[in-house]
């Protein structure tokens, strides 16, 4: 398959110095056959040969409407999927297309991993997720895993096939959160979808806290709103857990207030909680650590109560 014709489509919002720096990475890519769409709501020049820029004639448009405008123009037989904060390791397409020679597969992820020059701030937030206490079962995202089947993938490390997009309509929605989510619903109806720890890219974190947690938050209120309208995609207990940790944080919290003899256990739950999740962050120094672990607690607490938010939304696009 090594003349297979990629896309490699890239929604654009924010114009850094750091993404037309991340955007010269993609001259690494060993797999040579390719095309990379960059979907913009406004004008901006691109001096980079494969790369086409494709407006979208809207004043303001979300990921996944970007998404599919790229599809119809795309003449790769497999569109890639990656964020304008993320760039591909050189073998990300060499090691991803052969796995579409199963015909059953109709997408392929991989891990995004924190690159290494991400800043302070951000390089724990990819200490946060690259925790068991935080991942959890969706860690392989963050780090490599084993290869897998999985039925719900982030789409900035997403592959897939183009005829499949066109035959189940693309995004086809206007979730900003939850897009992959619906996609990869319409997917798994019509064929396996394939994680391999090598199909690899970088993915920049944003700062711990606020602008870490800001993001967990819209990702907790569409997670929420899927769970009670699209149960298929999100009815797994995991997906409720933090729900269950965020309630038991404030009413251990309250019930210590009024009640002395359970404060200490409250406490000392609290504390046991600091330590192991200091413990579940490997070979970084105490101080990165404990800001971690405090990282990871508000990662629940937070995902949490936005979960509740939107289980009761009775309309979510944006």
């Amino acid at each position: 398959m090594k003349n297979t014709f990629v896309t490699i489509i890239i929604p654009y919002y924010v114009s850094t110095p750091r993404f037309f720096r991340d955007l010269r990475k993609f001259r690494k890519l060993k797999h040579k056959e390719y095309e990379i769409l960059v979907v913009s709501d406004k004008k901006i020049v691109i001096n980079e040969p494969e790369v086409r820029v494709v407006l979208t004639g809207l004043k303001r448009s979300g990921p996944a409407e970007k998404r599919d405008i790229a599809i119809k123009k795309a003449k790769g037989e497999i569109c890639a999927f990656i964020d304008d904060d993320a760039y591909p390791h050189p073998h990300w397409l060499s090691v991803a297309i052969p796995l579409f020679k199963d015909k059953g597969v109709v997408a392929v992820g991989g891990p995004g991993i924190t690159p290494k020059e991400d800043k302070y701030w951000e390089q724990i937030t990819g200490d946060v997720y690259g925790s068991i206490l935080c991942g959890g079962f969706a860690r392989h995202r963050f780090v490599p895993a084993k290869s897998r089947l999985v039925y719900d993938y982030p789409a900035y490390n997403l592959l897939v096939k183009t005829v499949a997009l066109k035959k189940i309509g693309g995004y086809g929605n206007h979730f900003y959160g939850g897009e992959d989510t619906f996609l990869c619903m319409k997917l798994n109806k019509i064929g396996k979808i394939v994680y391999h720890p090598k199909v690899l890219v970088y993915h920049h974190r944003r700062a711990l806290f606020r602008p870490y947690l800001k993001q967990i938050s819209n990702i907790g209120l569409h997670r929420g709103y899927f769970a009670r309208v699209y149960k298929d995609t999100s009815s797994s207990f995991w997906y409720f857990l933090p729900t269950i940790l965020a309630c038991g944080f404030f009413s251990g919290l309250l019930a210590s207030i009024f009640f002395p003899q359970i404060r200490l256990l409250y406490i000392s739950l609290l504390m046991l909680s600091i330590c192991a999740g200091a413990l579940s962050v490997s070979k970084r120094p105490l101080h990165v650590r404990i800001l971690a672990s405090i990282g990871i607690i508000l990662t629940h607490i937070t995902y949490g109560l936005y979960f509740i938010r939107g289980y009761f939304t009775n309309h979510l696009e944006r």
